[in-house]
Order: structure tokens, then sequence, then C-alpha cells
């Protein structure tokens, strides 16, 4: 079985199932409910910053949003049910139908992040390399995304062809289903083994050989060499400044998604060498917590452009003052309309002029709000 996606079909599975203890269970669901969390709402709010400015709608911010759509896919249709049926269940409770439908989504995001990597990275190589050149257009970035989603959705194709749900204890009847386990069921081992490899070179070793070299290149030209083409020392520095807080996002982009993945890849070849490492007592918790910390990558990033990113942090600011100030504006709408009634039942007051006043009021807010929104700049 394939453990590079089909988590819910480790090999742990293979042998007697040893549950955690209670209070390490619930460590799981406690720490994995926050990677769902933090992974929808950071995602879902960057991707609401890219879109509701026009002037963030950047080449590299397409790129950022591509991801952050890929890491909302993980975190809604995949984490939570991989963690019910291996970390809580130890079956696939969700059906026939689901399993190869989840493992195939979830492999798909895998892949879309890796692909959207290479993608920026070969975006700012150019960018810094030959900064003559004409800076890619939304239009083109657009279509390398459609090419990096292409590639993510064939990459794994096989995985959702073989995978399905299967009783140990049974010849795989449709009755037995629900109490067995999602697995990749391949004809030969060797198939397995060889389609492992191919899929862990495609997914995260020739994708970090690329990252690696692209910012290598990137960080000698912008902290030692001077760039090409440039030689005003003021407009230098000011670019190679601006270079530098790009580059050092991007670095932690790429160190982040290495180790999050490091651990699995590492005991998935490991597992294939040596099978009998499942059979120790450790290897059930070890195991999840590898898987964890690869799931986890999913939300990190939109902690990245947060803590590293000033215009982020800006539109991030923007949209709590215009919840603020809606709230605000709801507040005042709700004492007017109070104040309103009072005045009219008890007094019989002409207050014609006063709703006038209150459209002032709400047409002011909604100004500054759209003001607001339109200043997040990129």
């Amino acid at each position: 079985m394939d453990e590079q996606f089909n988590f819910s079909n480790s090999n742990i599975t293979e042998l007697e199932y040893k549950p955690p203890p209670m209070y390490v269970q619930m460590i799981f669901v406690l720490v994995y409910g926050l990677v769902v969390l933090v992974a929808v709402g950071g995602n879902v709010l960057v991707c609401h910053i890219i879109l509701i400015c026009q002037r963030m709608r950047t080449a590299t911010n397409l790129f950022l949003l591509n991801l952050a759509i890929s890491d909302i896919l993980m975190a809604i249709l995949c984490i939570p049910l991989t963690f019910v049926s291996t970390v809580m269940l130890n079956y696939w409770p969700f059906g026939n139908v689901m399993c190869p439908v989840v493992t195939y989504i979830q492999a798909v995001s895998v892949f879309l992040s890796a692909f959207t990597l290479v993608a920026m990275s070969m975006d700012r190589y150019v960018a810094v390399l030959h900064p003559l050149r004409p800076k890619l257009t939304n239009t083109q970035a657009v279509k390398i995304i459609a090419v990096t989603w292409v590639l993510a959705m064939a990459a794994p194709l096989p995985t959702a062809i073989v995978s399905r749900v299967l009783n140990e204890n049974s010849d795989g009847n449709e009755s037995d289903a629900f109490n067995g386990l999602c697995q990749e069921i391949w004809e030969h081992d060797y198939q397995r083994q060889s389609y492992s490899m191919v899929i862990m070179f495609l997914q995260y070793f020739i994708p970090l050989i690329v990252l690696i070299f692209t910012y290598a290149r990137i960080g000698y030209i912008v902290w030692i060499k001077s760039p090409p083409g440039e030689a005003v020392r003021n407009r230098d520095e000011r670019m190679a400044a601006s270079k530098r807080k790009m580059v050092k996002m991007m670095i932690a982009m790429v160190a982040i998604y290495a180790l999050s993945w490091l651990p699995l890849h590492a005991i998935t070849l490991i597992g294939d060498q040596y099978p009998d490492i499942y059979s120790e007592d450790y290897m059930n918790i070890v195991w999840i917590a590898a898987h964890w910390t690869a799931m986890s990558h999913s939300c990190y990033n939109p902690i990245v452009y947060f803590s590293m990113n000033s215009k982020f942090r800006a539109g991030f600011l923007r949209i709590f003052k215009c919840c603020s100030r809606m709230k605000q504006e709801q507040l005042i709408n709700e004492s007017s309309k109070s104040y309103y009634h009072g005045t009219t039942c008890n007094t019989s007051v002409n207050m014609t002029s006063t709703p006038h006043k209150r459209n002032v009021i709400t047409n002011y807010y909604d100004r500054n709000n759209h003001e607001n929104i339109e200043s997040s700049v990129v």
C-alpha cells in the first residue's frame, strides 16, 4: 500500500491495531482540530484579501491564491476523514465511493502545492536574474496555474483507480466494505513500490531540488552579487531590500514544506525496506505524529504571509477595521430605530429630517469601508 496519499491504509493497519492511550487520542483530536481551524480560517482570509482588492491581484499573489485553495481542499475534504478513519476508528466508515475520491483529492492538493511552489520559484528566478525582462502578467500566471492543475490531477490518477475499501477478514464483499480499510490494491507488490517511488520523487524530491537550486541562485544574486542592469546605488538598495524580503518569505515557505513532509516520507522509505518496523509498539504514535506534521503544512502559509509580508498584514487589519465599523453602523441603526420608534409613539413629533441624517451616517461608513478595502495594496 502506498502511504504517500492513502493515509488511512498505512502498513500499521495491516498488523494488530494498538490504539494510543485515551489522553494521547485527546491530544491528537485537539491538534488535528487546530490544524483544520487555522488552515481553513487563514487560507480563506488570504483568498478574501487577494480577491477583494484589485491591486492585490498580482501574478505572485495569484500563485498564493492557488496555494490557499489547495490547502483549503486538504483541510476540509481530507484531514478530518483520514483522521477519523486512521486515528479514531482504524477502519473506513465513509463507504466505497469516498475512499478513492478522498485519496485522489488529497493527492491532487499535495501535488498542487508542490507544483505551485515550483512555478513561483521559477517566476522569481527569472525576475531576479533577468530584471529587464517583462514581468509575468496575470494572464500568463493563470495559464501556468491551469498547467499545475492539469499536472496535479494527472499524476495521482492511478491512486484513484486502485483505491478501494477492503475488509482484511473477508473476500471484499460489498456488505463488508464499511468495516474495512481504504487501501490501494495492486496486483503485484513491485507495482506498489514503483508507483510509491515515482510519486515521492514527483511530489517531494524533484520539486525540492528545483526549489533549492532556484532560491540558492536568487539568494546569491540578492545578497552577494549586484543584479545585472541595476547601476544606480539608491535604486539598487531599494530593490535589493524588497527582493530580500520576498526571498525570505519564499525560503520560509519552502523550508516549511520540506520539513513538514520529511518525517512521513522517511517512514515510508524505511517501512518499504524494513516492514517489520511497523510491528513496534511505538509506531502507531510515531506514524500519527508524522501524518499530523505533513497535514499541518496546510495551515502554515497564511502565518508566513501575515508575519513576513506587511501588505498582507495591512489587508488583514483593513478587513477587521471594516468589520468593526460595520458593527458600529449596525448599532447606530438599531439605536436610531429605537429612538425614532419611541419618539414617534410618545411625542408624535415629525421625524422626516432625522432619517436623512441617519442615511448620511450610513453613507459615511459605507464610503469609508470601500476606501479602506481599496487601499489594501500588494
